[in-house]
Parts: C-alpha cells; sequence; structure tokens
C-alpha cells in the first residue's frame, strides 16, 4: 500500500495549505486510497481534535459510514493480496480504532496483526508488543524486541529493555 500521497496531502494541511490538502485528500479517496477513506470518513463525523487546520466539512454520517466501509473492503482487499500494511490497518479496524461501524473482533485483530508480521510489515510488531501487554510477556518482549531489530519501533518500555 503506496501511502505516500496521502501523507503529502496531510503534510499540505499541516503546513497550513488545507484546501490543497484537503483537494487531494478527496481525490485519492475518489481513487480508493484506503487512508484517505478513513481519514474522510472520520472528518464527516467531525474535525475536532485534528492538531492543524484543516478545511471545515459540514457533518454527515451517511457519508461517514460509507466511506468507512468502502476503506475497510479496499484494505481487505489489498490484505488479501498480501499487502501487510493493509493488514496493520485491518488489525486497527477491528480493535475499534477507526469508526462504529467497522467490523470489531479481538481476535481478528490479533490474526489480521500476526499475518501482517509475517508479511514483513515489521510496524505491526509494535502493535503486537502493545496487544500482548499485560497479557503475554514473552510475546510482548518478543516482539518489541522485533520492532527494535527492524528500526520501526515506536514504542518505550522501560521493562522490556535488555
Amino acid at each position: 500500500m503506496d501511502t505516500n500521497e496521502y501523507f503529502k496531502a496531510i503534510e499540505m494541511e499541516r503546513s497550513g495549505n488545507s484546501e490543497e490538502g484537503f483537494l487531494l485528500l478527496e481525490k485519492l479517496s475518489n481513487e480508493g486510497d484506503p487512508l484517505a477513506l478513513l481519514d474522510l470518513s472520520m472528518r464527516y463525523i467531525s474535525i475536532e481534535g485534528y492538531a492543524s487546520l484543516v478545511k471545515h466539512i459540514e457533518p454527515n454520517e451517511i457519508k461517514s459510514e460509507e466511506l468507512a466501509i468502502k476503506a475497510e473492503n479496499r484494505l481487505s482487499e489489498l490484505a488479501s493480496d498480501g499487502d501487510g500494511e493493509a493488514m496493520r490497518m485491518l488489525a486497527n479496524i477491528y480493535l475499534g480504532h477507526w469508526h462504529s461501524v467497522q467490523k470489531k473482533s479481538i481476535v481478528e485483530a490479533e490474526k489480521m496483526l500476526l499475518r501482517a508480521f509475517e508479511a514483513n510489515c515489521y510496524f505491526a510488531a509494535n502493535d503486537l508488543a502493545t496487544f500482548y501487554q499485560g497479557s503475554d510477556i514473552k510475546k510482548e518482549k518478543f516482539y518489541y524486541q522485533e520492532a527494535e531489530r527492524h528500526g520501526c519501533r515506536i514504542v518505550q518500555n522501560d521493562n522490556l529493555e535488555t
């Protein structure tokens, strides 16, 4: 899954060019970019809480749900083709991190994170370390160390430092 254009749109907004960033986000959404679809699905609920100024759009629950479902479907397609990042994003959906209309399942989230890691999406190791925190110290430590080994650890846990 190529995320470069999506992050380009977000960077435009952060740098004060909210109109151009939003137009790129809409374009990407229309092209089926799952991150753009997820982002816009949340913006159609509310733009409150965004760190940078984003273009104001009127709340639209129906549009929000449609975009969220399209995003989940697109991620499922990409995941079935072996895309580890898409698997990781699906796991986050299953954990309830995105839209209330989307499927939630702890069991499916764990399976998807493990598949993402096996597909060489090493950022999934961070998610797995967090997932196992407090329930399976051996797995938590393993995935924490794997994230570190692959240079993509973003969580910090002093108890797991060796």
